[in-house]
């Protein structure tokens, strides 16, 4: 194992530098929006890509607008809202650059005061608000035209939005009315301090260099902008606008501007749409080409579930249907900025290292040690995925069991205030904190408003699973939430040490105080036809179950054993082992660990 920190010049192995890249491709100058007729392309003689610009609206008018940048916020949910914030803590210092007012433009239903807010002191001089009961939801062809419209009446300089799938929608179609260029996903934005314009960079030829493009004589200027690419220290307020508090103008809505040939019958929710955390995750867990199979790719995704990751993977992972496509870290997927990045199996293409360079640690798995990722990586571990990812899942289970397993007295943190009610109270807090209401929530983190209620209110213990979900929703360290549950103490005293670890499974300590000991002891109490979560689970030493009520199934490597009341066990617990309630009834069982 190496640092990259630690390693001289000369070296494979070396710190990830700031900019991975050492060149950028020379301006490309663009003034027409995609699509449209009349455009020439040609080559230079010194390889330098020109467009020809089309007479057409959209150019700058003094008179308007002089140097405003204005952002395009998306209220659909607390995470769209939040990359929005950002979003205007980027184009906060694009205006103070170009001596600009800066606008958030927000469009929906019921934006009252109160609600707005947050978006008062996010470092706009103004929010434009277009409140109307037809901007309930999203339709691109009523969005497209409010836009349109404000943005004629108005004539901004610059105007943003995120690159995520309502901007990617949107964006386009108001650049084609407005007859001016678009720049698509971009992953850094300046000004340019003789010209005044928007340096726009964006991966370009197929991803192997950065272009850095610009706008010169059609308005406004516009781009997308990689929710990741922002890094999280974008939407910190500025030391000039610690105290800025926004004005508030409300826009009419423009009868007749808008064609509103599509009505929204309903939504629903995208099975796949949590992979949109990945751009805003603590902690993020990335595979490639070398973890060699689907069933591998699942153990990082099983690790990843243990110490509340995000999931991601490279093209070659996709491609090999190892995870879904809107998992796949890079240029041309998404973009993290995590405090812990962990690789395993990566190569470290450009396309892919382009993505991850805001990731604050870099944590690298690969046998080859020649290999570009550790290029790019704080700490590099020279090794077999195949032999390191196994290790690694038993000791962070083995960690997790011994410190969050405990009753209240193993554990050293004392509360004055019952445990319950005090995770309860960090629950409520961290979601009101980010917007959500009760079914917002309950929705995201897979439960009922009403048992979420529970859980608030101090009456109903979470189990893990649940608070890795919560702690991955509100993007806080897991840790403060794992601590407070092993505090966690039922009112009823044969409940009294308890801790769930899945909707149907929970265990109590018999030998508290003794995690550091050889042998230890617990009450476990397994749901009617339900497995044990933790599947050919194994660890050193040896076991032994004893079956006080009901009935479970005890698979020890190919053989399989079924005990009833009274019967007992022992084996190797080295031995991968699975434990399974087959009856209709709870199962109560006395599990003894043995540890050399």
């Amino acid at each position: 194992m190496r640092s990259g920190r630690d390693t001289g010049p000369g070296r494979n192995w070396r710190r990830r530098p700031q900019k991975p890249w050492r060149g950028f491709f020379p301006f490309l100058r663009t003034g027409m929006c995609w699509g449209e007729g009349g455009r020439a392309r040609r080559l230079t003689e010194g390889g330098t890509l020109s467009l020809t610009e089309i007479p057409a609206g959209g150019r700058p008018d003094p008179a308007h607008g002089k140097g405003s940048v204005w952002v395009v916020g998306d209220l659909r949910s607390a995470r769209e809202a939040m990359a929005s914030l950002k979003l205007v803590g980027l184009a906060r210092r694009l205006a103070e650059k170009t001596g600009g007012e800066l606008s958030l433009v927000l469009l929906g239903k019921g934006l009252v005061e109160a609600g707005l807010a947050p978006w008062l002191r996010c470092g706009a001089d103004r929010v434009l608000v277009a409140d109307d009961s037809r901007l309930a939801s999203y339709l691109q062809e009523t969005f497209t035209g409010v836009l349109e419209s404000l943005v004629r009446e108005r004539r901004p300089e610059i105007l943003l939005f995120l690159a995520n799938d309502c901007g990617r929608e949107l964006a386009p179609r108001v650049a084609a009315r407005l007859r001016t260029g678009l720049c698509a996903d971009c992953i850094d934005l300046d000004i340019d301090a003789e010209t005044g314009l928007l340096v726009q960079t964006v991966p370009a030829f197929g991803d192997q260099i950065y272009a850095r493009i610009v706008t010169p004589t059609r308005r406004p200027q516009m781009a997308t902008v990689r929710p990741g690419a922002m890094g999280p220290e974008a939407g910190a307020a500025p030391a000039t606008g610690e105290h800025r508090v926004a004005r508030v103008e409300r826009v009419p809505f423009p009868e007749g501007a808008v064609r509103e040939r599509v009505r929204g019958l309903g939504s629903e929710r995208d099975a796949s749409a949590g992979a949109a955390a990945l751009e805003t995750a603590r902690v993020v867990v990335c595979g490639g080409r070398g973890m060699g199979s689907a069933a591998r790719f699942r153990s990082l995704q099983e690790f990843a579930a243990l110490v509340g990751a995000e999931v991601g993977g490279t093209r070659p992972a996709v491609h090999a249907h190892w995870i879904e496509e809107d998992r796949m870290v890079g240029q041309t997927g998404r973009s993290v900025a995590p405090e812990v990045l962990l690789l395993f199996g990566i190569s470290g293409a450009s396309q892919f290292t382009a993505a991850i360079e805001r990731a604050k640690f870099v944590i690298s798995v690969n046998r080859d040690p020649r290999s570009a990722v550790f290029c790019v990586s704080d700490l590099g571990i020279v090794g077999d995925v195949r032999q390191i990812l196994p290790e690694l899942i038993r000791k962070t289970r083995s960690v997790l069991v011994s410190r969050y397993g405990k009753s209240r007295e193993e554990l050293a943190a004392k509360a004055d205030a019952p445990s319950g009610s005090v995770l309860g109270a960090m629950l409520r807090d961290h979601r009101e904190q980010s917007g959500l209401d009760l079914e917002e929530a309950g929705q995201a983190l897979q439960t009922s408003p009403s048992e979420l209620e529970r859980i608030e209110a101090g009456e109903l213990a979470p189990s893990v699973s649940f608070l890795l979900r919560a702690a991955q929703l509100f993007r806080v360290d897991p840790a403060r939430y794992l601590a407070r549950a092993g505090e966690i103490r039922s009112d009823r005293r044969r409940a009294e040490s308890f801790v769930k670890r899945a909707r149907n499974y929970s265990y109590r300590t018999l030998t508290p105080g003794a995690e550091e000991k050889h042998l230890r002891a617990f009450w476990v109490t397994i749901d009617p036809r339900k497995d044990h979560k933790m599947i050919e689970y194994r660890h050193e030493g040896e076991e032994f179950v004893y079956v006080f009520k009901g009935e479970v199934e005890i698979k020890v490597g190919e053989d399989l054993h079924r005990l009833k009341k009274g019967n007992s066990l022992h084996f190797d617990a080295s031995i991968p082992h699975h434990l399974r309630n087959p009856s209709r009834n709870k199962t109560e069982l006395i599990v003894c660990l043995y540890t050399p």
